[in-house]
């Protein structure tokens, strides 16, 4: 993961040229308008050219100007997805959320591990409704269901590479399900106007320099993108948590998934698959961020990536 700083560039450049102008009116002033053209004309260009190089940084950087960047990449090798489907109005379910925030102190988060929690609003009418949930997450597990991934809808439910995973009841730890080379993800995410601007590239594995055929299109693939609320608290005072605190991590907001445009069943030397948009930073201020790239019409993850938006001191 790469992370960098640096001043929106068209403003730089509107900043510089407003003082290049200046300057060569200033100098326009001490040149006679027939004589000595081709001077002037050679002293503007220079000018021109000094300042776009060395830049008025001075006059023009500061920490308000500055927007942040990153970069995460997924690998070859498939990064696996936990999705915890989880409710503030479910009383089994905080040991479960407690579970899934220590993930934050493991070496494989974010490397070989993308964890999400997803709130559901099913048990928002047993007296206290989660402010994490919504009916998308609901249907998102449902669609699971439907699909015959899983056996039922409840809470706490995990879900492992878009698999039912039950073994955190027995308190077994993550298994490895996958070594395939699936291809690889990489999101870049810039932070502009309290929003994130995301550039995410899928190359499917394949042997570069070469044209592949393959059985799944490119307009059936999907990438999907969410900010995820870190350090979130929530004191409960209705409800089956009547009276408990309760702690969130990971905890998805703003997901948005977007269908590839172009259908092609064939790659160009392993051209990348591109996807840009742009997701909202006012409900999250303290989050990370996870893609992942899936079937249009199915929840399986089959790549991601993700990790920490941090732009703070």
């Amino acid at each position: 993961m790469e992370s960098y700083s640096n001043a929106p560039l068209q403003q730089i450049l509107q900043l510089k040229m407003t003082a290049i102008k200046s300057l060569i009116k200033i100098r326009i002033a001490f040149y006679p308008k027939k004589k000595n053209g081709f001077l002037l004309w050679f002293f503007t260009f220079f000018l021109v050219l000094f300042f776009v190089s060395k830049g008025y940084s001075s006059e023009i950087q500061s920490p308000a100007d500055e927007i942040e960047k990153w970069h995460f990449s997924s690998g070859p090798k498939q990064t696996q997805m936990l999705e915890l489907f989880t409710s503030e109005g479910c009383s089994s379910c905080p040991p479960a959320d407690r579970w899934l925030s220590n993930l934050k102190n493991s070496p494989d988060l974010w490397v070989s591990i993308i964890p999400i929690a997803f709130h559901v609003d099913y048990w928002n009418n047993l007296g206290w409704r989660d402010p994490f949930s919504s009916r998308g997450n609901s249907f998102r597990q449902r669609t699971y269901r439907q699909l015959r991934y899983v056996n039922a809808v409840y809470t706490p439910s995990f879900i492992l590479n878009g698999l039912e995973w039950r073994g955190w009841f027995n308190q077994d730890p993550i298994p490895n399900r996958t070594h395939k080379d699936v291809g690889e993800l990489s999101l870049e995410a810039t932070m502009l106007d309290n929003k994130i601007i995301f550039d995410a590239n899928f190359i499917r594995s394949g042997v570069t320099g070469t044209k592949i055929y393959r059985s799944t299109s490119s307009i059936q693939l999907t990438l999907n993108v969410a900010l995820l609320s870190m350090n979130q608290k929530t004191d409960v005072p209705l409800g089956e948590n009547k009276g408990k605190t309760l702690h969130h991590d990971f905890v998805a907001t703003n997901l948005q998934s977007i269908p590839y445009p172009v259908a092609s069943v064939i790659d160009e030397e392993s051209q990348p698959l591109n996807w840009q948009g742009e997701l909202d930073l006012t409900t999250c201020q303290d989050c990370a961020i996870a893609a992942w790239v899936s079937k249009t019409g199915n929840q399986q993850p089959i790549q991601a990536t993700g990790g920490y938006l941090k732009w703070w001191d």
